[in-house]
C-alpha cells in the first residue's frame, strides 16, 4: 500500500490535476498527469462502477495498481501527480500485466 504522503486524497487535488493535467491512454487505463514544483510523488486511482458493480473487484483493482506504483515509486520524477482512470479491460489481469503497462507509461513519459 502506498504511504499517505504519496496518495491523492482530496477532491480539490483530484480536480486540480484534472483541470491542468494532460491525459495519456493505454489499453488498461488512462493516465491524467501533471508536474508540480515539489519533491512529492502523488497518485490517485479512479475505478468506477462501470468497470464492475462489485466493490470487491473495484477494491482489488485499486490495491493492485497501488502495489505496482509502490514498487516502481523511485522511477517516477519528483513532483509527479498521476491519476489512473481504469478501463473495463483491466478486469482479470494479473499484477505482472498491469506492471508492464505502468512501465510502458514510465518509458513514454521520460
Amino acid at each position: 500500500m502506498l504511504k499517505k504522503e504519496n496518495r491523492i486524497r482530496s477532491k480539490k487535488e483530484f480536480a486540480e490535476i484534472k483541470n491542468k493535467g494532460e491525459i495519456l491512454y493505454s489499453p488498461l487505463f488512462g493516465f491524467l498527469t501533471c508536474q508540480e514544483n515539489d519533491d512529492l510523488k502523488k497518485f490517485g486511482f479512479i475505478v468506477s462502477k462501470k468497470i464492475s458493480k462489485k466493490a470487491v473487484e473495484r477494491n482489488k483493482i485499486r490495491r493492485v495498481l497501488s502495489e505496482v506504483v509502490r514498487k516502481n515509486l523511485d522511477r517516477f520524477k519528483n513532483g509527479t501527480r498521476v491519476i489512473f482512470l481504469t478501463k473495463q479491460e483491466i478486469l482479470g489481469k494479473k499484477m505482472i500485466e498491469v506492471e508492464k503497462e505502468v512501465k510502458k507509461f514510465l518509458i513514454s513519459n521520460d
